[in-house]
């Protein structure tokens, strides 16, 4: 491969017969996998020295709708969900019983993931009955035997297609919104304008006047837990501080100039690091979206990011680059923001609803002025990566790129065809030298405010002046442009004088990090770590896995 400065883009080809792209690196013992959601899996188990790896620092969860899939049980029905292993570019397929598709999810404190609701029955070789109110179960194991435990029907208290999912610092998981079935977009009979927990509390389903208000652009909307414990949710163009303890509107926020940015016209949307030095103050970035529902709309080219903690809180505009709809922020390893995936016209949607997609990846720097945040020039690819696709931050700091289903039934053929190769984006600090920075003896589980020591080796790096920076990012669960309980916080630390080792705090409550996982990462100079598990948690006996 030819020198890149910026960042490098690797590809594996997941079609069926397996064919090494021109200028790629080659992928060995790549198969079939299409791709509408991803997650990280939940399992932990021990490799050198005494650190605990989450078994996603090797592993993708998948999980897609319920139809043909190259992907295949021995009886020849199609799989919908599979455990993907990073090392090897192999996957091993999991069955389940009801629809995934267009669902939600979450971790709980205990480390269990949980998949909310879903889709229609499906029939024919990828049998699935209905998951509308399904709640499912990935609990984790030490031998890659786990299997899902599902919860068929009756467990939500409705019916959920296109729901949001918050992770709580009480432990379990907020479920907002979403249909009764299937829709292009939202329409009054059969809007669900609630929000429930699970496991569920004892208010049940708990009426939201918000996602009336907010029709017809209001499916998976945007939800950030905040440090004062409220909701930010957003939808269409409105938003709010809401206390979902006490089902009370704290405050509304004034309307996000210019386009709707929910699905179908979707944006996306990203809570920007939180940093003690800055007292823990939120700021929301939400970029992108379409002006209509129609196949040759524009996207939207702008950004509008508020800061919460202002007294009035205003929306500072700010271009987007590129116009883009349906793009995918996730948070890198050093804080900045890669924007991928998209198009340039059209809406979120099936066969001839999205065009013109969006090849170059860029990079929002949260840190710098104004004028100075974006950066572009980085490697492009040459897949388009449309309706259904999804992006996530892999703890060596690259980012995994997949999917792109447009068209239904799938078809490998078309204009923009179901998608089966997955790709590796490799950001620019990964090409700032030979070294980055090693840390290890770090604990598998800590709890809120305690302090505790990592082991670091340097090398090259510990010469000259030596910025330290230590951070915990929580990676989410990537559906449809959404990055659910997505989070990057930075920690209070202290270098040794002999640069050997670090002292690190926790956060200090569960309302910055929920309970639960994340990989701690210590920067250099802005090279980062690769990053390990970690668990937070209230107490350490929270932890069941």
């Amino acid at each position: 491969m030819g020198p890149i400065t910026a960042a490098h883009v690797t590809l594996c080809d997941h079609r069926q017969n397996g064919t090494a792209w021109p200028n790629r690196c080659r992928c060995y013992a790549c198969r079939s996998l299409k791709v509408n959601k991803i997650i990280l899996s939940p399992f932990c188990y021990p490799i050198s020295l005494t650190i605990h790896l989450f078994y996603s620092e090797d592993t993708v969860l998948v999980i897609d709708k319920a139809e043909w899939n190259e992907a295949q049980f021995d009886s020849g029905q199609s799989a919908f969900s599979v455990q993907y292993d990073l090392r090897t570019d192999k996957y091993r397929p999991l069955p389940l019983e009801t629809n995934t598709f267009c669902s939600a999810g979450g971790f709980l404190a205990n480390g269990t993931f949980i998949s909310t609701g879903g889709g229609e029955k499906r029939g024919r070789t990828w049998k699935a009955e209905p998951g509308w109110q399904s709640i499912r179960h990935f609990n984790p194991c030490l031998d890659n035997t786990c299997e899902w435990n599902e919860f068929k029907t009756g467990q939500m208290r409705v019916n959920r297609w296109y729901p949001t999912v918050e992770q709580l610092p009480e432990g379990d998981i907020f479920i907002i919104g979403g249909s009764t079935k299937g829709t292009a977009v939202n329409r009054d009979e059969v809007n669900v304008p609630s929000y429930e927990f699970w496991p569920p509390r004892p208010e049940g389903e708990v009426h939201m006047p918000f996602l009336n208000e907010t029709m017809p652009y209001n499916l998976y909307p945007f939800v950030f837990l905040l440090p004062d414990g409220n909701l930010f949710i957003f939808a269409n163009k409105q938003s709010m501080i809401f206390d979902y303890k006490n089902n009370r509107v704290v405050k509304r926020l004034p309307d996000i100039p210019g386009v709707p940015r929910s699905y179908p016209l979707t944006g996306g949307a990203v809570m920007l690091p939180l940093d003690p030095a800055k007292n823990y103050q939120v700021e929301i970035l939400i970029c992108g979206g379409s002006e209509k529902m129609k196949n040759n709309a524009k996207a939207d080219a702008t950004c509008g990011r508020i800061n919460l903690d202002d007294e009035t809180p205003s929306w500072e505009m700010d271009t987007f680059v590129y116009p883009r709809l349906m793009p995918d922020g996730v948070i890198l390893a050093d804080g900045k923001i890669l924007w991928v995936n998209g198009c340039q016209r059209g809406w979120a949607g099936y066969n001839g609803r999205n065009h013109d997609p969006t090849f170059d990846p860029i990079m929002y720097d949260p840190y710098a002025e104004k004028s100075h945040r974006w950066i572009d020039g980085l490697a492009n690819t040459t897949i388009a990566r449309m309706y259904h696709s999804v992006a996530l931050t892999l703890p060596d700091g690259r980012v995994w790129i997949a999917g792109s289903n447009n068209v239904d039934p799938p078809d490998i053929n078309a204009k923009y065809p179901t998608e089966f190769r997955v790709e590796y984006f490799s950001p620019p600090y990964l090409f700032q030298g030979a070294e980055r920075p090693l840390i290890s003896h770090v604990p598998r589980i800590v709890t809120y405010d305690q302090s505790f020591n990592v082991l670091l080796n340097l090398g090259n790096l510990e010469h000259g002046n030596t910025d330290i920076k230590v951070a915990l990012l929580r990676p989410g669960f990537s559906t449809h442009s959404m990055h659910m309980s997505q989070r990057y916080v930075i920690l209070r630390s202290e270098l040794a004088s002999d640069l050997q080792s670090i002292k690190i705090t926790a956060p200090p409550n569960a309302n910055i990090f929920p309970p639960g996982s994340g990989f701690l990462i210590v920067l250099s100079n802005g090279i980062p770590s690769k990053g390990v598990e970690i668990f937070v948690e209230h107490d350490t006996s929270d932890l069941a896995i």
